[in-house]
């Protein structure tokens, strides 16, 4: 008769199997639908998560720029970062946040080669997308800190867990001796070792899910080093001999998982064994100094993953697009683009420009003047981070982006309006000041102000900018700003048409200042009082004429 527990066994391992091929089956039947489709659900991520290795990098580097958070904000980069965020892993999720952050006009930073084999080699992206989606996502588990700083994951006194595990050990070997003072103190030291488990267990619990999700990083890793693809091994070429030496870290990972996968009687055992002999904390801190040994090996096994990761999103995010291009990098200081679109808006209308170091952009309210140059601003990013511009052509200096757009007053600052927005503007002049190559958009310089002074001001900044290093773009309603810099900026406009009592926009920018306005006829299509917009319309041919306000009288009878 056939041994029932090796039955069981087999059982158990083909169960096993069975279950790993049809959850592999449909994760490929999934990611293929994605593919066929170009549109897929982005999961929800906290943004301190995301942005931990942007965040490490940049607190642990010196002068590292990038992206600074006004211009994210700005240009509602969180969205832009959605759209393209088709990771599998956190690693991955983090990886590409950094990447669209990580501007450094002096570096050439281009996997092109990488974004065509995803696009084109079908099973080897599902092979590397299975790996990661096994890796999967778990926010909060800051796993770069691993190779920045390891400080605040070391457990104090840890030589303390070692000692206590061994008493159990010392009870057992007592009951050969003394059977009474044997089970005494087994008792004691389970109960006091359940109680010292517990105690430290709720403090700890972030850093040993954080060192879970390094171990699975390194397990990932592995798996990634034993595929076997020409094209692949540029970027693979070393990783095996990276995870050697940390590789151990999955073991202790195992150790501390005991009894936390199926709830079943063997599992409730093997928890109880972890919590009597402390094997969670004792293997975290194993795991903390094989990585605090190996920080190299373990930073570039996260890096590749992440680069990995993050391309295969990149080339997903192309397959989606209806027309993209890579860009060309120029010395000069210009930027020029065939029919280029805004990545956040659906059915954009595309532009073409060529803009050279300083721009003036004027044109009615939302004639489009704002959109035009997030726009701008979105693709220059995109285009220095991960060589992808939503345009059929593209040509610019490599810069750093600087914007000055949704200025908001701050209460809990004490900054008003024009307070918070000299402070925005300060950042470019700054970034000039330091001799950075820098491509700035300003939207409605200085409108926090009076009149007089905010022309003043604004053509000052306008004189500057255009004297020292660095391309600016510049949108405005000051139609005075067009006359006063003409010399030394290039005038484009948005306009609008009046059709049976509607305004309608083209959305498209034509060369040479805005000659139309639009303020007065929104208030007439709107049904505001008839004194009112004829009143304003008197106010503003007398001020074109004349180049001076009318008083207004005072039409009570004095009392």
């Amino acid at each position: 008769m056939s041994n029932p527990v090796a039955i069981v066994f087999i059982f158990v391992v083909l169960a096993m199997v069975y279950h790993g091929i049809t959850k592999n089956s449909k994760f490929i039947k999934k990611i293929r639908k994605e593919w066929e489709t170009a549109e897929f659900l982005s999961p929800s991520e906290g943004f301190h998560s995301i942005s931990s290795y942007w965040s490490n990098r940049k607190r642990m580097s010196q002068g590292y720029d990038g992206v600074d958070q006004l211009t994210w904000e700005d240009l509602a980069m969180d969205d832009v970062f959605k759209k393209l965020n088709y990771t599998q892993s956190t690693v991955g999720s983090e990886y590409l946040f950094n990447q669209l952050r990580d501007i450094d006009p002096r570096k050439e930073q281009c996997d092109e080669e990488l974004y065509r084999l995803f696009a084109t080699d079908q099973k080897l992206r599902e092979n590397i997308l299975l790996i990661l989606s096994n890796l999967g996502k778990r926010e909060y588990t800051d796993s770069s800190s691993f190779f920045f700083e390891l400080k605040h994951h070391e457990i104090k006194h840890a030589y303390l867990f070692g000692i206590f595990s061994l008493l159990p050990v010392a009870s057992i070997l007592l009951l050969f001796f003394s059977l009474q003072l044997g089970i005494a103190g087994l008792l004691g030291s389970l109960f006091l070792n359940a109680i010292i488990y517990y105690r430290h267990k709720t403090r700890l619990e972030h850093d040993l899910i954080s060192v879970g999700y390094a171990a699975a990083i390194i397990h990932a890793g592995k798996r990634i080093a034993s595929l076997r693809h020409p094209s692949l091994l540029p970027y693979t070429s070393g990783l095996k001999e990276c995870v050697q030496p940390i590789k151990k870290v999955i073991a202790f990972n195992k150790i501390t998982t005991l009894g936390s996968r199926s709830g079943g009687d063997f599992d409730v055992l093997f928890e109880y064994v972890r919590i009597f002999f402390l094997l969670d904390f004792i293997s975290h801190n194993k795991i903390i100094k094989t990585i605090s040994t190996h920080q190299k090996e373990y930073r570039e096994v996260w890096e590749r993953i992440g680069k990995l990761d993050a391309a295969i999103a990149v080339s997903f995010y192309r397959h989606s697009l209806d027309t993209y291009c890579t860009p060309t990098f120029t010395d000069m200081e210009e930027l020029s683009f065939e029919n280029m679109v805004h990545p956040l808006i659906e059915k954009a209308i595309p532009n073409t420009s060529h803009l050279g170091k300083c721009t003036l952009i004027t044109g009615s309210n939302a004639s489009g003047k704002s959109t035009y140059i997030k726009a701008v601003a979105i693709n220059a990013i995109l285009a220095q981070t991960i060589n992808t511009v939503l345009a059929e052509k593209w040509t610019m200096m490599p810069s750093y982006i600087v914007t000055s757009m949704a200025i908001q007053d701050n209460v809990l600052n004490g900054d008003s309006y024009f307070i918070a927005e000299i402070k925005s503007l300060k950042r470019i002049i700054d970034l000039v000041e330091k001799g950075k190559p820098c491509l700035s958009f300003i939207d409605e310089i200085l409108k926090g102000t009076n009149t007089i002074e905010r022309i003043a001001a604004s053509a000052s900044m306008m004189e500057w900018l255009s004297l020292n290093k660095g391309m600016n773009v510049l949108a405005t309603h000051d139609i005075e700003l067009t006359e006063i810099a003409v010399n030394m900026y290039t005038n484009y406009h948005f306009r609008e048409t009046i059709v049976n009592g509607e305004v309608q926009f083209d959305y498209q920018v034509h060369s040479g200042p805005s000659v139309s306005r639009n303020a007065i006829k929104l208030l007439e299509i709107t049904d505001y009082p008839t004194s009112i917009t004829q009143k304003a319309n008197q106010l503003a041919q007398h001020f074109s004429e004349r180049r001076k306000w009318g008083v207004l009288r005072d039409h009570h009878p004095a009392r």
